[in-house]
């Protein structure tokens, strides 16, 4: 017999025949993907041997990691009884239909319904997580979670995002009306309510000051809960010592099987638990509730730059090659005249943003355009007013780095250029879910995805086309699809600077 004892809001500890948590303890490990790199390791084992270790030589382990070590002991024929510590929750959840005026579609019940009566074994177990796409109604859902509690419990959402926490600061109050709700943002806030919308670095900078409305939480809910592998989020969801409920949703959780994020993947699930209910953005595309979107793979043709590495790759072949702002800028006057405004073209670095905001520029005076152009990156001290901009439709195009891929709410965007030659199925994701967003101004939007020469520029533009094509996703290629060298185009050598 193995007991698992959750002891509070945080550990859990399994108790049985020491064979079997020595068993767990090597189970439930991860060899480093940098440890080669790490200090404490090339001194030898004595100090470390590589190894993050999930489940302590004692058996504790923190309370996401419950079902995977229920689970595992089941594999290997143990007898398992869960004993819960907690105080008691004396509430069954009851999920309602319907919000004021907003109703719970099918799709959204289903989810609410998976997330609330999640078990381990027979015991209720209200700390799991969603992995639902761009469009999905968090904000709907996050409220219908609260008031499936009957109002109850106190409740904490947490965010990391300044424009995500002006977006939900307008769309839950309408959504729980006669809730006492208070947003926390900096350290001015002296009360808290019932439901509480609180920046997570406001919270952990603030801790001791928080500290006693923290153990008054019953209920914490996550958004974007894909990043909570931080110090940050762990210093307060540690404080928060009396929860039952923690409910983390995402649209990119656990997306990489790559072996240098498994520890990532693992942190996070430590954490929230298992993502016991998905939806993809190809099944809010046939349902209706996203906007269907053209993908195109653009190749860039000519002989790529030679370089040492991915860095210098892309400031040759991309930063500071004019043929790449050639090419980006006839993409974007194709789409404009079909009128596909307003437009965001994604970048990487700040370097380039800011030159092929410089290009765009000199190309619209020079050809008389009159398009309204703008730029943002996280140095841009307005880049709140700027996005409202957009919004608004005061800009046309904006160029951006990779920051406006994540939180950042732009429904009338009908054209997204993605320059930013990434090797990540979540970024891929988070910056095409930028575009799906619904509004009665499109009907279909297109997103160009451009492929650059190169070794590593190639390969991580054919890996973004295999990922569309993996979430079922149509996909057209425009140019030369092989990634062989097309003849030299004398355009191509020349550059914006030297490369550093």
């Amino acid at each position: 017999m193995v007991e698992l004892i959750i002891k509070n809001s945080n550990i859990c500890e399994a108790k049985g025949p020491l064979k079997v948590l020595h068993k767990l303890y090597k189970e439930f490990r991860i060899k480093h993907p940098n440890a080669w790199h790490i200090l404490m390791y090339q001194k030898g084992k004595v100090r470390w041997d590589g190894y993050i270790k999930y489940v302590s030589d004692n058996g504790s382990f923190r309370i996401g990691l419950l079902p995977m070590v229920y689970n595992k002991l089941k594999s290997w024929g143990e007898d398992i009884k869960i004993i819960d510590r907690r105080p008691p929750l004396n509430i069954t959840p009851v999920i309602p239909s319907i919000l004021v005026d907003k109703n719970l579609y099918p799709r959204q019940k289903k989810a609410l319904e998976t997330l609330l009566n999640n078990k381990v074994g027979k015991t209720p177990f209200y700390i799991c997580a969603g992995d639902y796409s761009v469009g999905f109604g968090k904000s709907l859902l996050f409220c219908a979670i609260h008031q499936a509690f009957q109002r109850k419990i106190p409740t904490i959402l947490l965010l990391n995002d300044s424009d995500l926490f002006k977006q939900f600061k307008r769309e839950i109050p309408p959504l729980l009306p006669g809730e006492d709700i208070v947003f926390v943002q900096g350290g001015k806030v002296n009360r808290w309510g019932n439901f509480n919308v609180a920046m997570v670095q406001s919270v952990s900078q603030n801790i001791r000051k928080y500290q006693y409305e923290l153990t008054k939480i019953g209920i914490v809910l996550i958004d974007e809960a894909d990043i909570i592998d931080n110090k940050t989020y762990k210093n307060v969801i540690e404080h928060l010592y009396n929860t039952q409920v923690r409910i983390g949703l995402s649209g990119t959780l656990y997306m990489s099987k790559l072996k240098k994020n498994l520890v990532h993947n693992m942190n996070i699930r430590s954490f929230i638990g298992d993502a016991i209910d998905s939806i993809k953005l190809v099944d809010q595309i046939k349902s209706g509730k996203a906007t269907p979107v053209v993908v195109k793979m653009v190749y860039v043709s000519g002989k790529a730059i030679s370089a040492d590495d991915y860095q210098e790759e892309y400031d040759k072949n991309i930063t500071y090659n004019i043929a790449a702002y050639e090419k980006s800028f006839s993409r974007m006057q194709y789409n404009a005249s079909y009128g596909r405004f307003p437009m965001l073209i994604v970048t990487k670095f700040i370097d380039h943003c800011e030159k092929l905001y410089e290009y765009y520029q000199k190309m619209n005076q020079k050809l008389g355009l009159g398009y309204r152009i703008a730029h943002v990156h996280h140095k841009t001290p307005d880049r709140d007013k700027l996005l409202n901009d957009i919004r608004e439709g005061k800009i046309d195009i904006l160029i951006s780095t990779t920051i406006i891929s994540r939180g950042k709410n732009i429904p009338t965007l009908q054209y997204i250029q993605n320059t930013a030659s990434m090797d990540s199925n979540e970024k891929t994701i988070q910056i095409l879910g930028r575009l799906v967003r619904q509004h009665n101004s499109k009907k279909k939007a297109y997103l160009d995805d451009l492929i650059f020469p190169g070794i590593y520029l190639l390969r991580h533009g054919n890996h973004r086309k295999n990922y569309y094509k993996k979430e079922n996703l149509k996909v057209i290629s425009i140019g030369h699809p092989t990634g062989k060298q097309l003849p030299k185009n004398k355009r191509h050598n020349k550059t914006l600077g030297k490369a550093k």
